[in-house]
């Protein structure tokens, strides 16, 4: 991996979801991580919250997503060793063409797995909630 290549895992604070994320910084410069953090709004708390990093702000959103995204889709675990159905050599690089493509990202671009902004998924552990976490139990009527 190049030295311009960092790895960045993302999770969830109280929970198990995680992804795995490669950064070429080299792409996700200060200036697209400004553009990509000022179009998706709530900007400031984000800065805030990662020290004034746009950097890490922007990582932490993609890996926000891509969780979002995962979980809205049934969830996904895989590693970078993971070979798909289809024999393809890991699922990553689908499930990060499809956040690429969401507004604000910046789109896929042609032989380049980091899109436009500089990010992509290599491994995840996301998994939607299942029938035995959850309770249920009755309640006064109001």
């Amino acid at each position: 991996m190049s030295d311009d290549i960092k790895r960045y895992r993302v999770s969830e604070q109280f929970g198990d979801q995680q992804v795995t994320l490669e950064v070429n910084l080299d792409q996700l410069t200060v200036e697209r991580a400004t553009m990509t953090n000022q179009f998706l709004g709530d900007s400031d708390h984000r800065l805030g919250e990662e020290n004034d990093d746009v950097i890490r702000a922007v990582i932490r959103l993609f890996g926000k997503w891509m969780i979002n995204i995962m979980l809205a889709q049934g969830g996904a675990t895989f590693t970078e060793h993971t070979k798909s159905p289809m024999g393809d050599l890991n699922p990553g690089p689908l499930w990060t063409a499809d956040l690429h493509n969401e507004e604000g990202w910046g789109g896929t671009e042609d032989g380049n797995p980091f899109g436009w902004c500089g990010i992509r998924c290599v491994a995840a552990d996301v998994n939607p909630i299942g029938y035995d976490d959850v309770q249920v139990e009755e309640v006064a009527s109001a």
